[in-house]
């Protein structure tokens, strides 16, 4: 198996673990259990379990890629799903959990690292959208991202789904108040 063959392995079980049992599950022994890849070669691409989690965190971490030309409305709409999309597929619940519990100091500050990375587009389209009189001019565009990443984890903290009705339902509650349009 080639180089990227074997990272990708390990990023995948470090990835699952996190998800599913939270950052306190990814350990080099469990990667190593999870992936088929020896803890000699874990051990030798990373130092310890805190490199680990950070290299498969960084490696699922990518800016967003907003799609261009959407109304504001369409942006909100998409924001949604993304953060939805980010939580359930690469943080999970497990990760999700230890985080609200403030279990593992490391793998929160990767994780708000990553947040922070990946929403800059989305701020900027949605200064973008205030600027052109789309979303209101006193709208404190952090404060909507916040909203919008907190509907999303409520939801899954009282285990109700996200699923596209959701969205529009959410999107319908929100939207009076982001829009510029009387």
């Amino acid at each position: 198996m080639t180089r990227a063959g074997v990272d990708e392995r390990i990023s995948s079980a470090a990835l699952e673990l996190l998800r599913t049992r939270g950052p306190a599950a990814v350990s080099v022994e469990s990667v190593s259990a999870h992936s088929g890849v020896a803890k000699t070669t874990i051990y030798r691409r990373f130092e310890n379990r805190d490199q680990l989690l950070t290299a498969a965190v960084t490696a699922a971490t990518h800016p967003i890629d907003l799609p261009e030309g959407l109304s504001a409305k369409d942006t909100v709409r998409w924001a949604l799903r993304h953060a939805r999309d980010m939580i359930e597929n690469v943080v999970g619940r497990g990760a999700l959990a230890a985080v609200m519990a403030d279990a593992d100091p490391v793998f929160r500050d990767v994780l708000l690292g990553m947040i922070r990375a990946s929403i800059g587009p989305l701020r900027h389209d949605l200064r973008a959208e205030v600027a052109d009189g789309e979303l209101r001019a006193d709208l404190d565009i952090e404060l909507v991202l916040s909203v919008l990443m907190g509907a999303v984890i409520a939801e899954m903290i009282r285990g109700r789904p996200t699923d596209d009705d959701w969205v529009e339902s959410v999107l319908g509650l929100l939207w009076p108040g982001l829009s510029g349009r009387a």
